[in-house]
């Protein structure tokens, strides 16, 4: 079942740019005693642009584990919009959605246009896309209907995997 545009959304992360990921965990891991899921490595996948631009992804991200909110430590990836966003590390908020072209319709009406996406190899549906959000934070729909390994206790119960 579509979500409709004026339900409000499952925030499910938040995203940070950090220069390295192992000091960033071990202090975030010291403060809120977090656990941490294995660091993903991304090299050679690519986000694309509305206009048809690509951007080559070559770093690393990783999650906490601990529910309900979970934090994405992200190193920066220059020349993509995986970098940081003015002083704050800071980055988007995520959210889970079931039709991200139909999002991406929803949010470019509020004046909040995609910045990138990435398509699932799998199933060709969105995986991912990001969108320009309020005070300069982007919005990261998460397509509930793809699969992200590692993140499964994350999803929606109500969602088909």
């Amino acid at each position: 079942m579509p979500i409709e545009s004026t339900s409000p959304r499952q925030i499910w992360h938040v995203g940070f740019i950090v220069d390295q990921l192992e000091p960033a965990m071990d202090e975030l891991s010291a403060a809120l005693g977090l656990r941490w899921a294995d660091i993903h490595h991304i090299k050679g996948q690519h986000l694309e642009g509305p206009a048809g631009e690509r951007y080559l992804l070559e770093t690393r991200v990783v999650f906490s584990l601990d529910l309900p909110l979970s934090i994405e430590l992200i190193e920066p990836s220059p020349g993509t919009p995986n970098v940081r966003r003015g002083d704050s590390a800071f980055h988007h908020l995520g959210y889970w959605s079931d039709d991200l072209v139909a999002e991406e319709q929803h949010l470019d009406g509020l004046a909040m246009p995609c910045v990138a996406f990435r398509v699932d190899d799998d199933t060709d549906l969105r995986r991912i896309m990001l969108t320009q959000g309020p005070y300069d934070v982007l919005l990261e729909s998460t397509n509930v209907l793809t699969s992200r390994p590692g993140l499964e206790h994350f999803y929606p119960k109500e969602a088909v995997q």
